[in-house]
């Protein structure tokens, strides 16, 4: 709790110190302990269902149950994994997406936190949706698999242990914001957020946080 308190702190200053993200979606990701490391992000976009987000932002989904694992150093062998599927219905290539969990959702291949600007004490587990490192998630490319997320490819990834208090399955983004900011939307478990290195001065100032964090654990 002291932990991710002293995230949270970090990751406030860090919005305010990065400035205003791109419509319609403001946050930014801070590296954890576990799985891999990316480095301080900004969010600049989110995708979703037709539904709640502009045709630019527009992505199909959906999601079942898995047997393998994405980062088997924290898998539980006794809980199940969920592997979901996203289309990009947008005309745009897409590249450096995470996956970034409400506040109810958990799982266990966390490469770091998600801090939506709006509440950003409030964190949501999160990862980078790829197949390098040690969390190695994404199974699938309909096209080259080359981590780009091209207009109408498809792509498959694994949501290692899932869970959600409210009992929704992984794959429901209708919610514009992320991790607290989608507190009190009932069809809502995660977010699909494009992430873009921040400012070298906001970098610091997360660096800083977390050597904080480091020093307390």
């Amino acid at each position: 709790m002291k932990a991710l308190t002293a995230i949270a702190l970090s990751a406030s200053a860090l919005t305010i110190a990065a400035g205003a993200a791109a419509d319609p979606i403001d946050g930014i990701y801070i590296d954890g302990p576990d799985c891999d490391n990316h480095g301080p992000l900004q969010a600049v976009e989110e995708f979703g269902n037709p539904s709640a987000f502009q045709p630019s932002q527009w992505i199909d989904h959906a999601s079942t149950f898995t047997s393998l694992s994405a980062c088997p150093l924290t898998d539980d062998p006794t809980m199940p994994n969920a592997l979901v599927t996203i289309t990009n219905l947008t005309s745009r290539t897409l590249d450096n997406l995470f996956y970034v969990g409400d506040p109810e959702t958990r799982f266990s291949n966390v490469d770091g936190f998600g801090f939506g600007a709006g509440s950003p004490s409030i964190p949501g587990l999160a990862f980078r949706i790829d197949e390098m490192g040690g969390n190695q998630n994404l199974i699938f490319e309909s096209g080259a698999f080359n981590g780009l997320f091209e207009p109408g490819e498809t792509w498959q990834f694994i949501v290692q242990d899932f869970e959600n208090a409210a009992g929704t399955t992984p794959d429901l983004f209708f919610s514009v914001g992320m991790a607290g900011d989608s507190i009190g939307i009932t069809n809502s478990s995660a977010s699909i957020v494009r992430m873009v290195p921040t400012p070298a001065s906001a970098s610091l100032l997360a660096l800083g946080g977390l050597a904080a964090v480091r020093r307390r654990r």
